[in-house]
């Protein structure tokens, strides 16, 4: 199977893809190629409009989006590599150790809670 890279315009994350989904994605989004996380906060803001707004107008926002409020590929890749290394400097907890207290993160609508348990 041929695959090829594509570049996302919007975040600049690379894919590798079969031409024929390259070119279905580049039909979808007006000749440009764009990633599937891209491709649904595309969506999520024809959504948010209620269908008013075109995929041009959405495609638009959100590269303004992006460039303006987002870091670029290299720096979430220093920022994941850091956190891989602060958690490997981190000695492992003690199977021993008691539970740590503190604030409890809330769980959400269908989660059991401790009671449940």
């Amino acid at each position: 199977m041929e695959v090829e890279k594509a570049r996302c315009e919007c975040c600049g994350f690379t894919e590798e893809c079969t031409p024929a989904y390259i070119a279905a994605v580049r039909a979808e989004y007006l000749g440009r190629w764009v990633c599937g996380l891209c491709a649904e906060a595309v969506g999520d803001e024809i959504r948010r409009e209620d269908g008013a707004l075109t995929t041009a107008e959405a495609l638009d926002r959100h590269v303004a989006f992006r460039k303006a409020a987002a870091p670029s590929p290299d720096d979430l890749v220093a920022a994941v590599a850091r956190l891989l290394r602060r958690c490997l400097d981190s000695p492992p907890a003690s199977p021993a150790a008691p539970a740590p207290q503190g604030r409890k993160v809330a769980a959400g609508p269908g989660c059991p809670d401790e009671a449940d348990a």
